[in-house]
């Protein structure tokens, strides 16, 4: 890998490994904002401009981690105003349940008909259910990956693993699964004399094609092209059928009270933590000692997913992106016990989430944050936690990140890692 860079897109994500060859790998691009704050930029202009910094790679991959917004809707955005951008597509696969479908995407489904057509919740959902379809328009089948917890890929010459989320065994609340099957009992009722039991049907097989099209399309199990068609093409004819159900169903005498399910806040919450959780989380496969190719992505996992993945981490990463935005909700004590050199925390101006935590404030590590906007360090002390830590990459075994060349202006860093702005490039500090 040649250089890491991170792009400001407010509260959101966008990482980009670049590699030796100028081929370069994007990890999310996306943002709960519509403006950048600091000059009331539109986002979508942010967006396109980070785009069109890589018009002239030789080859494009993109990695989503998980189906949130502010992961995902500048890439879907770039998708459908030039679908052939990206050579290479991965996105994650979603882990079965241990009895019935998925509870997340059960939810998906009842809230893609039942919720109010405009609330986030309905528009992430509805996402997440047509990314197969949406996909399979643009970018083709055949640059299509899914991945999941055992699957590698490989990117500028090295391969990376897949630590989470697993094929199965995935500890859903039970409360989520418990609200899910609730809702199929709503619809269940032998009093219904409308369209609900074919409903009930088409969604079930529609479901369970979804999670053969993940395992279809996954680099270990890939499925022929003749075959990878046919699933697609039976996924979409089932998401049609539903569709001309979407009027009669939504006036079905149960369609209150599964709404009444999906308005509770703590089922909300869960769901959103949930995706979160299910967050693609990987790390180069180490072939020596350590390195400079050592990087670990998180998603938006919370600290319990990070302690289950504890055993298969590296100690000293050379990188690590913060979970979460870096947000306190999502801090774990297990990053710091990896003896990271280098810390990436995106966040921003409007910090939807919370603010950055302090604990990865005094992590003895050189942060790079795309945003001082959520840090109550940079607001107290007025200057950035790295004035005083040493930069091991610099000459004459490591100095104060203040005699880094990029505090100068010198638009190379000896690390590596750079933070792009609307302005241009700076280096790790914030002031």
């Amino acid at each position: 890998m040649d250089r890491l860079e991170l792009h400001d897109v407010e509260y959101g994500d966008c990482t980009v490994l670049v590699g030796r060859d100028n081929s370069v790998l994007m990890v999310d691009c996306g943002s709960v904002s519509r403006y950048t704050r600091q000059d009331e930029t539109e986002i979508d202009r942010r967006f396109e401009a980070i785009f069109s910094r890589y018009d002239g790679a030789r080859q494009r991959q993109f990695l989503l981690t998980h189906c949130h917004r502010d992961h995902m809707n500048g890439f879907l955005k770039k998708l459908r105003r030039d679908p052939g951008y990206f050579d290479r597509v991965y996105i994650p696969a979603l882990p079965a349940a241990e009895r019935g479908a998925n509870p997340i995407l059960e939810f998906a489904v009842f809230s893609h008909f039942f919720s109010a057509p405009q609330s986030d919740f309905a528009q992430i959902n509805t996402t997440c259910l047509r990314l197969f379809s949406l996909l399979d328009e643009t970018v083709g089948p055949e640059r299509l990956f899914t991945l999941r917890a055992g699957d590698v890929f490989a990117f500028d010459g090295v391969f990376y693993a897949v630590l989470s989320p697993e094929p199965a065994g995935f500890p859903f609340d039970p409360l989520l699964s418990e609200a899910a099957e609730a809702m199929n009992v709503c619809l269940a009722s032998p009093f219904h004399t409308g369209c609900e039991a074919e409903f009930l049907r088409v969604k079930d097989e529609f479901l369970r094609i979804f999670e053969r099209c993940q395992r279809a399309f996954a680099p270990s199990d890939r499925e022929t092209p003749g075959r990878r068609r046919v699933l697609l093409d039976a996924l979409g004819d089932l998401w049609d059928r539903l569709e001309a159900m979407r009027a009669d169903i939504t006036r079905s005498p149960a369609a209150p009270d599964i709404r009444e399910i999906l308005d509770r806040p703590v089922l909300r919450t869960l769901y959103t933590e949930t995706l979160n959780d299910l967050s693609l989380v990987f790390h180069n496969v180490r072939t020596g000692g350590a390195g400079n190719t050592d990087i670990l992505m998180t998603g938006d996992v919370s600290g319990a997913v990070l302690s289950r993945l504890a055993p298969k981490l590296y100690d000293g990463y050379y990188a690590v992106k913060a979970p979460h935005h870096g947000t306190e909700s999502h801090y774990s004590a297990v990053l710091g016990d990896l003896a990271v050199a280098h810390l990436l925390i995106s966040n921003g101006d409007y910090h939807a989430g919370g603010e950055i935590s302090a604990r990865y404030t005094d992590m003895e590590c050189i942060k790079h944050c795309t945003n001082p906007g959520a840090c109550a360090w940079f607001r107290t002390a007025g200057s950035c936690c790295n004035r005083l830590l040493r930069c091991y990459e610099q000459s004459d075994a490591g100095r104060l990140t203040l005699r880094c060349p990029a505090a100068g202006g010198n638009r190379r860093t000896p690390c590596n890692i750079y933070v792009f702005s609307h302005n241009g490039a700076r280096g790790c500090h914030c002031d």
